[in-house]
């Protein structure tokens, strides 16, 4: 009589694979019924190593209890599986882009390589920079971390681009919503994961070479990276990478952006050891940026500038001509990052400490006589930080699995602000301890997290700057005391931050919820502050207020995500009060019109920080119909609103509604080519409606179309070639973004065709 053997895979925590896709849950309960004959025939094709099937310490001696022997059923067999799937783990909103994406956008700024994000948008400057929207906050209100070390720069002016490297990332995570209990301070609106690639494991040399060139602005760009890890050391490896482009003016559709030349180049490099039960890493990134200011900013007198927004063409955009000359104004920038970083784990769990030093150097150079060859304005920031984070090992409860952390982190900041009265020096310290535990249940994760943040920080203002703000009643004498050469005035801020959150797999692999309630706090920035003032990549003249306080979030977020043979979807609804929200728009006159500030370097309309009580809501998200099949069709779109709940007016500055839709093909491979793609893409931007024109200093701009088309292949087998070819705005149409400083004075610019060529070896 043939034995048959009946193996029950149980778990006590639920299923991580099938049910919670969560690291260390296990497969989901399953009979499966085997002849004892095709089990005898099912032989290991190598001997299993210690930890991994092989017979353990405790295991029943050989021929005790053999199934192939007896009908005894074996009662339970728990398998482990670890199954890492950062995005579906979070109870949050979340996208990650992989290094097929980062390629994709080749030569791009950190904010336009991440608008492939549903509910992520950019906010363009006035030169070849851009700012990332998400859900309607702007970057102030948004958290970016590169290699868990939070990014830290001059963020006030809307040509400040985010000084990271796309092509030093391996993934980018976009993390939609508040997320502070976990991240801390300013994690409002989200969180950008910047994560480089890990360091090469095996012995020898590898790497990566990027090429392209875009049409519009004449704009070649090179990227190259090296891995290499000595066989004679295993365990050690080493990696240096850099990139560089240089463009000349960009043109819109019917003329030249004077002015709008740029020059950067990045360099960096890493070094890592690993054991058997930790590491060490090392690195080092300097970004270096060199950007002209478009002309057409410098306006006179009120009349003017409503003239110009009247005009088809800026006035002297006729005098204007493509080449690759920087002119006054500009900006100059450097950005360096070093950090050190150690894990150690074992029985008793993980410890991770990180210290990283940054130095972001800006200056600014306005319109002056031939003699004036400094800066205007002349920033130094220093950043030290220190992050020490413990997980604990998974604790396996008669119930479920618990996993958590618990965390610790600091801050000193020092800001050396040289020039024309603009914002202060400052010195601060910021800290913060977080705690959070998830606990997996079959087919559900529930997560728990508290974060307490703290800031100290003293402002020293020029006494001519002190009276300023002292004749608006924004600043009291109890907040402030004379020094013989400035007036210090300290701020001092706590802010506590929580979460709850839930994900259920309600049918798995197929339909899953995420259900997400947070809170979480931002601290005044210093220009929020005390700013008095204009500068060339902030061409407003700003009041700030300095009895702002801490902005606090209450919001909640509805994730469902369906995955079906040849559609899947993820649709996000979210919604988020914050209260004493830190509102900047332009100032009014008495009879409602837009009011200006004219100095001797010009007209600019005036703008100011004051605290209100806000509400954003929307929904976000994208769905894919034949995801693998030879036609296929992406739409990804989002939907924000914001309000002040007081009064119900919407607000200035918040992105319109945008649908984007990319029909692709995807032939079948022929010869040495395979992989192909081709897309023809429309994304479709409608007009701010909901914003009151009388509010903001001009109406806001129509919607628009924007038509594309893009083809890519991988080209060889033995050193493949992946070859790229996208036409953006491919019918050279008119638009201004509503996001875009530039809508004020000029077009966004015209056609552009990017070729790229990208290989590993």
């Amino acid at each position: 009589m043939n034995s048959r053997t009946r193996l029950y895979l149980v778990s006590a925590c639920g299923c991580a694979c099938l049910l919670c896709s969560g690291p260390g849950a296990v497969l989901a309960a399953n009979e499966t019924v085997l002849d004892a004959g095709d089990a005898e025939d099912e032989q290991p094709s190598e001997t299993p190593k210690d930890g991994e099937g092989g017979a353990q310490e405790g295991d029943a001696p050989e021929g005790e209890g053999d199934a192939q022997d007896s009908d005894e059923v074996v009662e339970s067999i728990e398998v482990i599986a670890h199954y890492d799937d950062a995005d579906n783990e979070d109870t949050r909103a979340r996208e990650t882009l992989g290094e097929a994406a980062i390629e994709r956008a080749a030569g791009d700024d950190l904010a336009k390589t991440l608008a492939q994000v549903a509910g992520v948008q950019t906010a363009g400057g006035t030169a070849a920079t851009n700012k990332m929207v998400i859900r309607g906050q702007q970057e102030r209100r948004l958290l970016v971390l590169y290699d868990g070390v939070r990014h830290e720069s001059q963020k006030w002016g809307p040509d400040h681009a985010m000084e990271i490297d796309p092509f030093s990332a391996g993934t980018i995570s976009v993390i939609k919503g508040a997320a502070g209990a976990r991240y801390g301070a300013d994690a409002i609106g989200g969180v950008v994961l910047v994560e480089p690639p890990p360091l090469r494991s095996e012995p020898g040399i590898g790497g990566k070479a990027l090429l392209s060139f875009n049409t519009n602005g004449l704009r070649p760009y090179g990227a190259v990276r090296v891995d290499a890890a000595p066989a004679k050391v295993p365990g050690l490896a080493f990696r240096l990478e850099g990139n560089a482009a240089i463009g000349t003016d960009l043109r819109a559709p019917d003329y030249v952006l004077g002015n709008t030349a740029s020059r950067a180049w990045n360099l960096g490099g890493a070094v890592g050891y690993r054991w058997s039960h930790g590491s060490v890493t090392a690195s080092w990134h300097h970004h270096d940026l060199r950007a002209g200011v478009f002309y057409g900013v410098n306006i006179a007198t009120p009349v003017e500038f409503q003239a110009n927004l009247d005009a088809p063409a800026p006035v002297t955009a006729d005098l204007w001509t493509v080449n690759h000359e920087i002119d006054r104004p500009r900006q100059a920038v450097t950005h360096e990052v070093g950090l050190v970083k150690a894990s150690f784990f074992g029985a008793a769990g993980e410890l991770e400490a990180t210290y990283a030093f940054q130095a972001n150097l800006r200056k600014e150079f306005d319109r002056a006589r031939e003699a004036v060859v400094g800066p205007q304005y002349n920033f130094t920031l220093r950043t030290h930080s220190l992050d020490v984070m413990y997980r604990h090992p998974e604790l396996r409860l008669p119930f479920g699995n618990l996993q958590g952390a618990a965390g610790l982190q600091g801050m000193f900041q020092e800001n050396v602000y040289r020039g024309i009265s603009l914002i202060p020096s400052f010195r601060g310290f910021s800290g913060g301890a977080f705690v959070y535990e998830r606990l997996w249940l079959p087919r559900v994760c529930v997560e728990l997290g508290a974060r307490f943040d703290g800031l100290l920080r003293s402002a020293f203002l020029r006494e001519r700057d002190f009276e300023a703000l002292d004749r608006r009643d924004s600043v009291g004498e109890s907040d402030c005391t004379e020094n013989p050469e400035s007036v210090r005035c300290r701020d001092r801020h706590p802010a506590a931050s929580a979460t709850a959150g839930l994900i259920v797999h309600v049918v798995p692999h197929v339909l899953d919820l995420k259900l997400d309630i947070s809170s979480a706090s931002r601290f005044p920035n210093i220009d929020e502050l005390y700013m008095l003032g204009t500068a060339p990549t902030f061409p407003v003249f700003a009041n700030g207020d300095p009895g702002l306080g801490v902005e606090t979030a209450w919001g909640s977020s509805l994730t469902v995500g369906l995955q079906v043979p040849g559609f899947t979807m993820e649709v996000s609804g979210y919604g988020q009060l914050v209260d004493d929200f830190i509102y900047f728009a332009p100032e009014l006159t008495d009879d409602g019109h837009p009011r200006f500030d004219v100095t001797i370097r010009g007209a600019w309309p005036t703008y100011s920080y004051s605290a209100i009580n806000a509400v954003f809501y929307g929904i976000d998200g994208t769905l894919s119909v034949w995801p693998e099949g030879p036609v296929g069709l992406d739409v990804r779109g989002s939907l924000v609103r914001a309000q002040d709940r007081s009064s119900g007016a919407h607000l200035v500055g918040v992105p319109p509604d945008r649908v984007d839709v990319a029909l692709i093909g995807r032939p079948p491979s022929f010869g040495p080519v395979r992989d192909m793609e081709v897309r023809f893409t429309a994304d479709l931007v409608g007009e701010q409606v909901y914003v009151d024109p009388a509010v903001d200093i001009a109406p806001p701009p129509p919607g628009f179309a924007l038509l594309g088309a893009s083809v890519e292949a991988t080209v060889g087998t033995k050193t493949p070639l992946r070859l790229g070819v996208d036409a953006r705005n491919l019918l050279n149409t008119n638009y201004r973004e509503y996001t875009s400083l530039l809508r004020y004075y000029a077009d966004q610019p015209g056609v552009d065709v990017r070729v790229r060529v990208g290989v590993d070896f």
